[in-house]
């Protein structure tokens, strides 16, 4: 080889490792740069991956694209100064007091949900968790308000919730000792067609029953809330019917009345109000009033004067069902309707349309069961927890999981929980999502999570909507003239006002008429329509149609992950590419929904993945097959297996042993569920529920487990079913004596099928010979009929003339 080949040989190499290491960008920075070039505001940028940055340098170089990671911005030029980056993540706990019961001395400080403040921050396609638990409070305040239908046909009821006055009240007691007790009446309002208007039955309208009452009014506040119970039946006792024509009563009108006048009701702050309305009629809403005149629309507001009448019944028409589900849910109050059964189905209509609020009870028709009525009422309310909140107003939504203060319990999907008990704690996930920015602008949204019915408790979240920049002035002062008339310069670049449109924002989106020119600069190249042909050209920019993005519409939008409803499932997971999601470490699928990681596969106090029995795909368990058939194996961890041994219920055995032989610690919590019809199977069909039977003494028994979440060495045992006193041989006899039986029925049963079918067919075949043998025979006289004559014969026609041929 000569020196020259050698030479050339030797610079071949150097080229070659220049291009790969230099010369050459890798594919990662190369994917970087394609999700951020088209990028045209800082905004935008920021938030199309988080490995893009934004020049916001004025004086850098035209054609570079100002849009694109750090290196290739520093590279072309720009200071790492005037480099824009994504802010950094926010979270932090602001205030978090621990939960407390309300105590005598000190019942305003009572803690039901913790923490009370929380500070985070979301960027586009970003979730985060939140975590908090909830306690009913023991002892919590209760306001009862006690509104009643004292029109003529509520009389007896009046007087026998009189006589039952103390025994009320120790009921109520027994419930909570921190109660107070208020009275209201209600009937119509005094005026045509509800009532008689002349002037005797005005003054005393039951002038009819020869009996003395009240002139008719809408409403009347007898007592506000107070702690002196012998006060509220004095009231009650002293408190006259009345009367009115209809069996509609203006019960609605009634309780706008008593939920909007707080301070004279006496509401509290901290309280859990419960309104019991009592009647044996139908209700007015709204329309009806412009039958007697009242014509306006329910104000909504307290109207009661010194006397506690409602002053305004004959200004404003009754309210709407819609104004009574809103008061309700912002005062935070809870009607319990005690009527009677002619009448029950009409509110239980009611209760439909003001579900979570609303409890109706069957009265019988003297009143006799209010106090069972009470009671059961007020613990139906109390032993439903919801939440609620405020996310509705901005674009950040929330998913809510939660235990429902189960111990051991997988976290399901919801918002509310029932049979809750005082001391029961309920732990819940907040998942806050960011799908995309409404406008690129750094803005704050204050969210408020609290229960439904208590919302003096609540989660504030303060959130930080990370879609803007920090560059909205320019930084270098005197720049703002270089750009064009109808523009600002915005982070380095000119930016048109709102209305104007086109690279020298000279272009009224008003009065804008497309051209060839403007057209053009919509076009990717001259092949391509306008706009890709999924979009319209405005002023030389395009509008892209939904499911289209880029500069030319090219590009199709990534597919959603179906989990979070994220694109790509999310920042922390993948980055959309002109239609493509490109997937981070760890992620992988169409939409960067399937997790590489084993640990969801590995069951509590295991260490093998799938329980060695099959493969973990995007974060679930595939039980392997035997020869392409069906799997032995089932469950979330290939742990269940009919005709083997579940080696996880080793970890759960040693508990159930011990309950059975009375020995148990208190790591073992054992639940009974003798009765199958009261075995939720649903309940447990979760990844963290183990199914087992355990053989002793000739008993089975079934149980599913679950490790604790708070405690790695609590185990909590469900046995759902209990077989005993069956013998195993007895049970082989049995069993093998019944398919016996059956093998026999059976055989009979098709050897009779198959002689009958037999029978069916020779009398077909007989039938078919029959007739067969009938058409072959000739009856007597009779040609055969295959033979044909040799004479012919024809006959002139009549009307020929035949004298020619005589």
């Amino acid at each position: 080889m000569t020196a020259k080949s050698i030479t050339l040989l030797c610079y071949s190499c150097m080229f070659f490792v220049i291009y790969k290491c230099v010369g050459g960008k890798g594919q990662q920075q190369l994917q970087n740069e394609l999700s951020c070039i088209e990028k045209e505001e800082c905004g935008a940028c920021l938030v199309s991956g988080p490995h893009c940055r934004w020049c916001a340098d004025p004086y850098f170089r035209n054609g570079e694209p100002r849009c694109n990671d750090d290196e290739s911005l520093v590279q072309a030029g720009c200071s790492q100064g005037m480099i824009q980056r994504q802010r950094p993540a926010i979270w932090e706990v602001i205030e978090n007091r621990t939960l407390q019961d309300v105590h005598s001395e000190d019942q305003e400080n009572v803690v039901q949900i913790q923490p009370q403040k929380i500070r985070i921050s979301l960027k586009p396609r970003e979730s985060k968790k939140i975590k908090f638990s909830y306690r009913p409070a023991k002892n919590y305040p209760l306001d009862l308000y006690y509104l009643m239908d004292l029109t003529w046909s509520m009389k007896d009821d009046k007087m026998t919730l009189v006589s039952l006055g103390d025994d009320l009240l120790a009921m109520i007691k027994n419930l909570t000792d921190n109660y107070r007790i208020g009275y209201g009446s209600f009937a119509d309002k005094p005026a045509m067609p509800y009532t008689y208007m002349d002037k005797n039955r005005k003054e005393n309208p039951c002038t009819v029953a020869d009996e003395s009452c009240e002139a008719t009014y809408s409403f009347k506040h007898h007592l506000s809330l107070t702690t002196e119970g012998k006060e509220f039946i004095e009231k009650l006792n002293s408190s006259s019917v009345t009367a009115n024509v209809d069996n509609a009563e203006a019960q609605l009108e009634a309780l706008v009345q008593v939920i909007t006048c707080s301070e004279i009701m006496g509401w509290a702050t901290h309280s859990r109000k419960i309104v019991i309305l009592l009647s044996d009629g139908l209700m007015h809403t709204a329309g009806d009033g412009k039958i007697g005149g009242t014509v306006l629309r329910n104000d909504e507001q307290c109207h009661l004067d010194e006397n506690g009448y409602y002053s305004e019944s004959l200004t404003y028409d009754y309210p709407s069902v819609a104004q009574i589900y809103r008061l309700l849910k912002n005062y935070k109050v809870n009607v319990i309707f005690a009527v009677t059964n002619d009448v029950k189905r009409h509110y239980d209509k009611l209760h439909e349309l003001l579900k979570g609020f609303t409890h109706v009870a069957t009265l019988e028709s003297d009143s006799s069961n209010i106090l069972k009525l009470v009671k059961m009422g007020y613990e139906e309310i109390v032993s439903v927890v919801d939440f609620k909140d405020n996310s509705n107003i901005g674009p950040v939504t929330i998913k809510y999981f939660t235990d429902c203060g189960v111990p051991g319990a997988q976290f399901k999907e919801a918002t509310r929980c029932e049979d809750v008990s005082y001391g029961m704690t309920l732990n819940y996930e907040a998942v806050f999502s960011l799908k995309s920015c409404s406008e690129f602008k750094t803005v704050n949204q204050t969210i408020y999570i609290s229960e439904s019915q208590l919302g003096q408790d609540s989660l504030s979240v303060d959130v930080e909507i990370q879609c803007g920049c920090d560059c909205e002035s320019d930084r270098l002062e005197g720049m703002s003239n270089t750009c064009p008339i109808n523009s600002r310069r915005v982070c380095g670049v000119c930016q048109c006002d709102q209305g104007w449109m086109g690279p020298q924002c000279n272009c009224n989106i008003k009065d804008f008429s497309p051209s060839l020119d403007l057209l053009a600069q919509c076009r990717e190249n001259y092949t391509s329509g306008v706009c890709s042909g999924a979009g319209d050209c405005f002023c030389g920019k395009c509008d892209c149609d939904r499911g289209f993005n880029g500069r030319y519409c090219q590009c199709k939008t990534c597919e959603i992950d179906n989990e979070n409803g994220l694109e790509c499932g999310g920042l922390d997971r993948g980055t959309c590419m002109c239609g493509k999601c490109k997937c981070e470490e760890g992620w992988s699928g169409v939409a960067c929904d399937c997790t590489q990681s084993n640990e969801t596969c590995i069951a509590k106090g295991s260490d093998q993945i799938c329980s060695g029995r099959g493969d973990c795909v995007c974060g679930q368990c595939e039980c392997w097959t035997q020869d392409g058939y069906i799997s032995l194996y089932k469950g979330a961890y290939c742990e269940s297996c009919p005709s083997c041994p579940n080696p996880l219920c080793a970890h759960a055995e040693p508990c159930l042993s011990c309950y059975l032989n009375s020995s148990c610690i208190a790591t073992c919590d054992i639940v009974r569920i003798d009765d199958m019809d009261n075995y939720n199977e649903t309940e447990f069909q979760n990844s963290d529920a183990i199914h087992c039977v355990l053989r002793n003494d000739g008993c089975d028994y079934r149980y599913v487990y679950t490790k604790s979440n708070n405690e790695s060495s609590s185990i909590s045992i469900v046995i759902y079913n209990v077989q005993c006193g069956i013998v195993n041989t007895a049970r082989f006899m049995n069993v093998g004596l019944a398919v016996m039986t059956c093998v026999v029925v059976i055989g009979i049963i098709m050897i009779l099928v198959y002689k009958c079918g037999q029978i069916v067919s020779d009398k077909r075949a007989y039938a078919k010979f029959v007739k067969e043998v009938e058409a072959s025979k000739f009856k007597e006289n009779q040609l055969n009929p295959i033979y044909k004559s040799p004479i012919s014969q024809f006959t002139l026609p009549e009307e020929y003339p035949r004298d020619h041929f005589e």
